[in-house]
């Protein structure tokens, strides 16, 4: 009767199901790997966030359960031996049942004995990879043997990448549209429009001659390139640039960073908070010390407030990337542009992506750099992003920087609207020395008047080098800063002009 009643499945919904058994069978392997390896090293359970859920086969499941309530509800802080597992079995009788059931501890062994704790990680990503194709294949997603083939010698973001090619090819067949303009038609309206200040972009923080040159942080489609040598203060000069100017313009701002971490940007802004907006002196040493004075402590606690006031807004979001990947960078952009709107993206650093194939670094930077302005182009997301990326050692030797400080690489500038680098004055640019420079301050009604000045060696400086700006001119000048990358104080006071390098 039940057979009467059960609803016949099409031919389709068949190998479906047939595809979703198969890639289960996939997926055996790594449960057990990943299971085997936890009994092998306990502690590794404290690196991953696995549940139960993430489990297809019941022997793995049921061996995964054990020594996650061992480790977390029992607290039992012992070896996963047979012993200590028995022991904690007596309490838990259907438990030790299914245990035995699937094998018990011999069937653990044996798995620990071919399994290597370095390849944890791997398996991890095989897990996962065959989680989210089962439950692409559950979701309706046509998914064929032909591609499950394929899907087993490919990684989760190659996968990822595979489904958005076809979406891209589906999609611009219907969605690409030719269209031609008359623009000798319609003038007083653009008029109109440029006199609305829509081409103005977010200026950079206590930068005028900056904002001056390139207009701004432009939003609409634009990568914007923050170059220098390792230790130059890229990182510090990425957030004194964005996140001051971020708050004052109430501008949600993502960074994406995979060289430090959280902690760092909330020194940052405990520093800059205490310079910039209650003017009293902390260097950032001070916090890495500890063991505050009641005045520093008083100090942070008032900058804590002025900026915990602000949490609401959702001004600065934090990414860290534990294992960096261009692609990576990218889906969090969707997903921020996308779901909250965010128009403001950092990412600090390029640099060659872990899961990059290519041999040649540079070529490798350069898709990086293509893929990226394809997803912020203004036909696709249409948002700001900075990135940071460090040049050679060669350039520590170039007075007046270019593009070709980044030698073969030097292709990443190509989708760029705006590129900045930067350098700190060399010993014999000092005063009184052998190639002191000339510099001036701009003062008067008009703020046209110059006024010279000379570099002081008490002072910390930043000199500033845009070297590729689509809102308007390159070297016809080099911005001096004052900048202390100690308590986050940066003021631009002039600018000089340096000569190229022959």
């Amino acid at each position: 009767m039940a057979e009467k009643n059960a609803i016949a499945l099409t031919p389709f919904e068949k190998e479906q199901l047939e595809i979703q058994k198969k890639i289960l069978e996939y997926k055996l392997s790594p449960e057990a790997n990943i299971v085997g390896t936890i009994y092998k090293n306990p502690n590794l359970i404290y690196e991953i966030d696995l549940t139960l859920a993430d489990f297809h086969h019941n022997q793995w499941k049921v061996f995964f359960k054990i020594a996650y309530d061992m480790i977390f509800v029992e607290k039992a802080n012992v070896l996963l031996d047979d012993c200590t597992i028995g022991l904690y079995l007596r309490k838990h009788e259907k438990l030790k049942k299914k245990y035995d059931e699937y094998g018990g501890f011999e069937a653990i062994l044996n798995t620990t004995t071919y399994i290597k704790e370095e390849n944890f990680f791997s398996y991890i990503s095989e897990l996962k990879k065959w989680q989210t194709v089962f439950q692409l294949s559950k979701d309706g997603c046509l998914i064929d043997k032909k591609k499950l083939s394929e899907y087993a010698d490919m990684s989760l973001d190659e996968i990822y990448d595979d489904f958005e090619v076809l979406l891209n090819h589906t999609f611009v067949s219907v969605s690409e549209n030719v269209k031609s303009y008359n623009v000798f038609e319609g003038m007083n309206e653009f008029i109109d429009e440029l006199n609305s200040c829509k081409d103005v972009g977010m200026p950079f923080y206590n930068a005028n001659l900056l904002t001056e040159t390139t207009g701004g942080f432009n939003l609409n489609g634009n990568i914007y390139g923050l170059g220098g040598t390792s230790g130059t203060g890229k990182s510090t000069m990425a957030f004194n640039y964005i996140v001051p100017s971020a708050i004052e313009n109430d501008l949600p701002v993502v960074f994406i960073i995979n060289e430090e971490d959280e902690r760092k940007f909330k020194k940052e802004l405990l520093v800059w908070v205490a310079n910039n907006i209650f003017k009293e002196e902390l260097h950032k040493h001070v916090l890495r010390d500890g063991k505050f004075t009641d005045e520093v402590l008083s100090l942070l606690r008032k900058c804590a407030k002025w900026i915990e006031d602000k949490k609401d807004r959702h001004i600065l979001t934090v990414i860290p990337l534990e294992r960096y990947s261009v692609n990576i960078a990218i889906k969090i952009i969707r997903k921020y542009s996308s779901a909250f709107g965010v128009k403001l993206f950092v990412l600090d650093t390029l640099k060659e992506s872990a899961d990059s194939k290519s041999d040649e670094i540079f070529r490798s930077m350069m898709r990086d750099m293509v893929k990226l302005y394809d997803v912020v182009k203004p036909t696709c997301k249409n948002v700001g992003l900075l990135v940071t990326y460090q040049l050679g050692k060669q350039a520590l030797k170039i007075r007046h920087l270019t593009n070709n400080e980044i030698g073969q690489a030097k292709s990443i500038i190509d989708v760029m609207s705006v590129n900045i680098m930067i350098r700190r004055p060399y010993d014999d640019e000092y005063e009184d020395e052998k190639r002191e420079l000339k510099c001036y301050k701009l003062d008067g009604i008009n703020h046209k008047t110059k006024i010279p000045f000379k570099l002081n060696r008490d002072k910390n400086y930043m000199i500033v080098f845009v070297t590729k700006n689509r809102f308007g001119e390159t070297d016809a000048r080099q911005i001096v800063a004052e900048c202390d990358l100690s308590t986050d104080v940066y003021k631009e006071i002039g600018y000089c002009h340096i000569p190229q390098d022959f």
